[in-house]
């Protein structure tokens, strides 16, 4: 009789320490994500091929123009006139200071920068400056991040 109180003792321990430890574990912190919005596009695409997305960047130099490539960026636009919305998912927390529409032909030569046809908050005349945005734990999600695209800005 001994042995089985002792073998229910054990087992009844072992029991309470497993099932305590689910109930005290914290869900992880989120850490990612998304930025969303919509490209209003100005003027006549180019014809033929192109590639046009939105770019994300966290570091720009002296001047404003990202110090690399983009941290995140779109998938490639299939529609190139109007408004056209977008979504970048899967973005880490931080501090974004260049938020960009930029064009490229698909036949480029790698390392070709892209274009500018617009930025997030930059509107000229009276607004010089781009806006930046930051995604934190309080606001993973970022939307109406809205930017109108000029075509206007390629020079052939």
């Amino acid at each position: 009789m001994r042995y089985i109180s002792l073998v229910l003792s054990t087992m009844l321990v072992i029991f309470l320490i497993s099932s305590c430890g689910e109930e005290d574990e914290e869900k992880p912190a989120m850490t990612m994500g998304s930025v969303s919005g919509t490209v209003t596009f100005v003027g006549e695409p180019p014809e033929g091929d192109s590639e046009i997305q939105v770019s994300l960047f966290s570091t720009v130099d002296e001047k404003g123009s990202p110090t690399g490539p983009p941290d995140y960026f779109s998938e490639p636009f299939k529609e190139f006139k109007g408004t056209v919305p977008y979504k970048i998912s899967g973005v880490s927390f931080g501090t974004y200071k260049l938020i960009a529409v930029g064009w490229e032909r698909p036949d480029s030569p790698p390392g070709t920068p892209e274009v500018v046809l617009g930025m997030y908050g930059f509107a000229p005349p009276n607004d010089m400056q781009p806006d930046s945005i930051t995604l934190s734990e309080e606001q993973p999600d970022v939307t109406g991040i809205d930017i109108i695209a000029d075509y206007g800005q390629i020079k052939e």
